[in-house]
């Protein structure tokens, strides 16, 4: 769910296309706490606007969008 792949003008090479964004559910816990679930992935658009693909919808309705972290 991370990658999606994609074939560019008929050529036969494929890119890997990483999520401009990570859709999070946070959910409150005990003493501060809270608890991150990951729920999804946008990716940009050409015209500015994002395609997001989610695999949950959590029932408070509400989704927190972060840049992914990069890896080193």
């Amino acid at each position: 769910m991370t990658e999606n792949t994609r074939t560019d003008d008929g050529d036969k090479a494929v890119r890997d296309r990483r999520p401009s964004l990570i859709a999070w559910q946070v959910r409150d816990g005990k003493e501060d706490a809270s608890y991150w679930d990951r729920v999804g992935v946008a990716w940009q658009n050409r015209d500015g606007g994002f395609t997001v693909q989610l695999h949950a919808v959590p029932l408070s309705g509400r989704i927190v969008l972060k840049k992914p972290e990069t890896r080193s």
